[in-house]
């Protein structure tokens, strides 16, 4: 990827706000990061998973002034609203679904913090207000890409002005498909598609991102704490790099002739062969390791190309 700096639109990305004095409180009790220690305007990652430490969420965690914003993939919102409104009894925190009165784009590329205008001096780790019009959007700092990423989420008509304003700064409009690419080639699982209620947290290979092993009890925390505790997983997502471009969802992969994953996303690079993410074995999960993919037209090799260890 060059110096270009690129918008994508992300519809129905999923927005969720929670309000009220308990509200860290709480939501520290149902994920697998701090959220008690999570500074004003900082954002961390999470998964909010159920009894079993199985995935039902993968969030990003907004701590603003005066309520957590969640911000996760679409239709996250339809599991993750009902799952923590359940909880609430006796609680002063309130769970609202945003996602419909909300916009998203992400800015990605290595002048995306210049583009934006935001603080030289300001972390990573640390979200801005912009200022659009007599609106505000927030900017989000998020590892969703190897490029540095920003979330932007408004009201959508504020969106589609700074959309408007950043076009005439040289920002080239991104594709769907190209998303796509960056976010497979980072090794960012979208939850109902590469990662599920069928995956234990560390399975999504986000370990050191999304999980805290310090921070106390939650929901879900002794079977996560437990596999910690082994050593390792049994599978992982893994990214891989295929010699053709002829690969479908669901396609198998084979290690020393043995069916060991299947493809859960996938998508075409331009020379002629294909990247894709599947949940692997972790005997054949090291980088560097050769695998191959077996699809109706016939069988091809591929190689994991990175790790999240």
């Amino acid at each position: 990827m060059t110096n270009e700096t690129f918008l994508f639109d992300l519809p129905n990305w999923s927005v969720i706000s929670i309000s009220g004095s308990d509200r860290k409180s709480y939501l520290h009790s149902f994920c697998t990061n701090d959220i008690n220690k999570l500074a004003e305007d900082a954002i961390c990652e999470a998964f909010i998973p159920n009894v079993k430490g199985r995935i039902l969420g993968h969030v990003f965690v907004v701590n603003q002034a005066d309520e957590l914003k969640l911000i996760s993939v679409p239709d996250a919102n339809e599991t993750l609203v009902p799952h923590l409104t359940k909880y609430l009894l006796g609680v002063e925190a309130e769970v609202s679904d945003r996602t419909s009165e909300t916009s998203l784009i992400a800015v990605i590329g290595t002048n995306a913090a210049d583009v934006l205008d935001l603080d030289s001096n300001s972390s990573f780790n640390q979200t801005s207000i912009l200022k659009v019009d007599s609106a505000e959007c927030l900017v989000s700092p998020v590892g969703i890409t190897n490029q540095p990423t920003y979330l932007v989420s408004g009201d959508s008509q504020s969106i589609e002005d700074l959309k408007q304003r950043l076009f005439t700064n040289n920002v080239t409009e991104g594709s769907a498909e190209e998303f796509e690419r960056m976010r497979i080639e980072a090794g960012f699982p979208y939850v109902g598609i590469d990662i599920s209620e069928a995956n234990i947290a560390q399975e999504a290979a986000r370990t050191k991102h999304a999980i805290s092993f310090t921070k106390g009890c939650y929901l879900g925390q002794e079977p996560i704490a437990r596999l910690d505790a082994m050593g390792h997983t049994n599978k992982e997502l893994r990214g891989f790099r295929i010699e053709s471009d002829d690969v479908k969802l669901g396609a198998k992969i084979l290690a020393d002739e043995k069916e060991v994953g299947e493809l859960s996303s996938v998508v075409k690079t331009n020379d002629g062969q294909a990247i894709g993410l599947g949940i692997i074995r972790i005997k054949h999960a090291e980088p560097g390791s050769k695998v191959a993919i077996v699809t109706d037209s016939g069988t091809y090799p591929a190689e994991i190309f990175w790790d999240h260890l």
